[in-house]
């Protein structure tokens, strides 16, 4: 009996020991989180960054069709001359106003001025940039502009005013050649002021900080430089670049200076020029305008 007394309260004494002490449990929670931060836990850590919403796709956007390579521009064009409407799925749906002027989307096309008016707002007061304009779901983080627009709409509208798109070859030892440059454009932007209701117009310049100058450049021709098509599908489209300032195949216009691109350097690029901008969220109009002596078409 004695024995059997010993050996239970030995057995009660062992099972108290190994009993690990309470703490608070308030404190468990971040006791737990932090050591499962030292070893590195990587759910821990993705909690702590903040969620980012992508932007959804625009349900507006074409679906995918025409066009298809760099003829059905031309093709389309003729169509909309001939003012029979687009058939195919996909193709940019084209308008004609009367003798000179086209609608194409939200792009209105005007052959005697030989201008391509696209609606747009002013998405940045200031920061540097890569962009003077992309559309709707581009880098809007780099651009003056936001387009309302789709960059084909935009190509097929230059083409209607009598501009053509620059031609490349396939090079095995530098990959994609010009082998004929693209036609020269001005840009301009126009908007009314809220508070004077006066519409202004200035060259797309003026709203562009050079950082090595310390002003804006001076007006300039811009290259119709075209994207390029890929897989079917037209570059600009996807990736929504309109007008680049750096070196960007997929844009529908390029920047024929080389300003250098402002990551790599403070006295590289552009910066948006806050003091002459109005506010974001303004209306604004961007203007494309051929930059030649040809006549209209």
């Amino acid at each position: 009996m004695r024995s059997a007394l010993i050996l239970c309260l030995a057995v009660a004494m062992s099972a108290c020991g190994s009993e690990a002490p309470s703490e608070p449990a308030g404190d468990a929670p971040a006791k737990a989180e932090a050591k499962a931060a030292e070893a590195g836990d990587a759910s821990i850590r993705r909690r702590r960054r903040p969620v980012i919403k992508l932007a959804a796709r625009d349900p507006n956007r074409p679906k995918p069709g025409e066009p298809k390579r760099p003829e059905d521009f031309g093709n389309m064009a003729k169509t909309a001359e001939q003012g029979v409407p687009p058939q195919k799925p996909g193709a940019p749906p084209v308008e004609r106003i009367d003798k000179y002027r086209f609608r194409v989307g939200t792009v209105e096309v005007d052959r005697q001025t030989r201008t391509v008016r696209v609606p747009a707002r002013l998405n940045m007061k200031e920061g540097i940039l890569e962009y003077f304009a992309v559309s709707t779901y581009g880098k809007l983080h780099e651009s003056v502009l936001e387009l309302f627009a789709e960059p084909s709409h935009i190509h097929l509208g230059l083409i209607l005013v009598g501009l053509e798109p620059a031609k490349y070859v396939q090079d095995p030892q530098v990959g994609r050649k010009v082998v004929k440059p693209g036609s020269r454009v001005r840009m301009m932007v126009e908007w009314e002021s809220p508070e004077t209701k006066k519409l202004t117009r200035l060259s797309a310049e003026d709203w562009l900080y050079n950082r090595k100058t310390d002003s804006s450049p001076k007006s300039r021709s811009w290259a119709f430089s075209g994207s390029f098509f890929y897989n079917g599908q037209y570059a600009a489209d996807t990736d929504r670049s309109v007008v680049a300032l750096i070196p960007d195949g997929t844009a529908v216009i390029g920047n024929v200076a080389d300003d250098g691109n402002p990551y790599r350097g403070d006295d590289l690029g552009y910066e948006v020029y806050r003091e002459r901008v109005p506010p974001v969220g303004t209306p604004v109009a961007f203007l494309i305008v051929a930059d030649s002596e040809k006549k209209s078409p």
